[in-house]
């Protein structure tokens, strides 16, 4: 190989420093956990879910074994539960170990799990575990060309700044009733279903989760509230969330001549906060995403429209 002259060097040096490689910082990280997939899916078994089929005697005794365990864990939620949260975060850290050692849960709990793993491995992992890595890897490339883009628009919203780290996104055959959910505790993290959103809105849903991990919306609008004595819709903060997440990504999909609508429609929203709530949302908290309006204004006028 020929090797470059002083001057040479130099000028590429040069160049390089004049037009630096542009290194995007990943938005999220993509994981199929064995664990957390089990936890979720037998959960919704004792939910009522579809008997599974096919077993053997000794497979079906196991299963109903653990869907009977289970129940207890059916009324808590997924997201306000700090147990049933402490339990998701724990499994995460089970992701591609062949048993729980280490792993701080209940004991009774970590048995069953360990017990009825072998059954799930057997029946059901290999297609949740296919579906899960199909749909990380159709989302991918819409992250990649949107998600820089979706990230500041909702950072400069709420005047936050996105995770220094990536946010953690665990694919799960469940995820409760709505398909997907955010927690905050310790940090930002989201556990998606790939059978409920696909496409475009499984972008949008990327994001809108992401919002509950780093945006203290309840709070803000409790305070909003508490300011002006206006008792709002319980869900109203949530609403916001949607009709922002929503909104965001359709100025970015139309910016790149994609036409789409955001999923929380006029009458998804009213069951959220009642009729007409998407016109309030759009007079009062839209200039805000406009930023012509703080968010202290905005708030309170959104707040002010449910006197």
């Amino acid at each position: 190989m020929r090797h470059l002259g002083l001057r040479a060097c130099v000028a590429l040096i040069a160049i390089a420093t004049a037009y630096p490689v542009a290194q995007q910082k990943p938005l999220f990280t993509f994981h199929s956990n064995a664990w957390l997939n089990l936890h979720h899916y037998v959960r919704s078994n004792a939910r009522g879910g579809p008997a599974p089929t096919g077993l053997t005697d000794d497979e079906r005794a196991q299963w109903a074994a653990g869907v009977d365990f289970y129940k207890p864990y059916v009324p808590r939620e997924l997201t306000l539960d700090d147990g049933m949260i402490a339990i998701k975060n724990a499994l995460r850290g089970a992701e591609g170990k062949p048993s729980l050692d280490g792993i701080a849960i209940d004991a009774a709990l970590k048995a069953t799990l360990e017990r009825i793993m072998p059954v799930y491995q057997k029946r059901w992992w290999p297609e949740h575990d296919r579906a899960n890595r199909e749909w990380i890897a159709a989302m991918q490339p819409f992250v990649d060309r949107h998600g820089a883009a979706l990230g500041q628009a909702l950072a400069r919203v709420y005047d936050v700044s996105w995770p220094r780290d990536p946010i953690p996104v665990d694919l799960s055959v469940t995820a409760g009733a709505s398909g997907a959910y955010g927690t905050s505790d310790p940090s930002a993290h989201i556990t998606m279903s790939p059978s409920t959103f696909r496409g475009y809105v499984s972008l949008e849903m990327l994001f809108h989760e992401s919002t509950h991990g780093i945006v203290p919306l309840y709070q803000w609008v409790s305070q909003a509230a508490t300011a002006q004595k206006v008792t709002v819709p319980p869900q109203l903060s949530h609403a916001v969330l949607f009709y922002t997440a929503g909104e965001l990504t359709v100025r970015e999909l139309k910016a790149r001549g994609i036409d789409y609508t955001g999923y929380a429609d006029d009458k998804f929203l009213a069951g959220m906060c009642g009729a007409g709530c998407r016109d309030k949302m759009a007079a009062h908290w839209g200039p805000r995403l406009d930023g012509k309006r703080s968010i202290p204004d905005a708030l309170s006028a959104l707040v002010a429209a449910f006197k």
